[in-house]
């Protein structure tokens, strides 16, 4: 009888401990919400979380998560910025070999005075 009630104190202080609030668990959620959205402020909020969570020596699972998938973002859209540039580039030199209006020079503006 005394073992069955020291187990369920345990469990008790386990689960007290688990819902427990420590430092970095509020700002490792924020930070996850907002690594889908703003993924610098949400990197930066991730790291100072897992910082803070580890300083007392505990797990952030949510500032881990807000961490990489910030830093995943980033780098899918460092990618697409670069991916466009070239594209609009290799256009443009495409479209520039037909001169300063492409073949359309003969409708080009007289100037004024000539």
């Amino acid at each position: 009888m005394a073992t069955e009630k020291k187990v369920d104190e345990v469990t008790a202080q386990s689960e007290d401990q688990n819902l427990a609030e420590y430092p970095g668990r509020t700002l490792g959620v924020v930070a996850l919400v907002l690594s889908f959205f703003l993924q610098i402020p949400g990197l930066i909020m991730g790291i100072i979380a897992w910082v803070w969570s580890n300083k007392v020596g505990r797990s952030n699972v949510p500032a881990k998560v807000a961490v990489a998938v910030s830093a995943t973002l980033m780098v899918l859209g460092i990618l697409a910025i670069v991916g466009w540039t070239a594209l609009l580039v290799s256009l443009g030199s495409e479209f520039g070999e037909f001169g300063e209006f492409g073949e359309f020079d003969d409708f080009r503006m007289p100037r004024r005075g000539a």
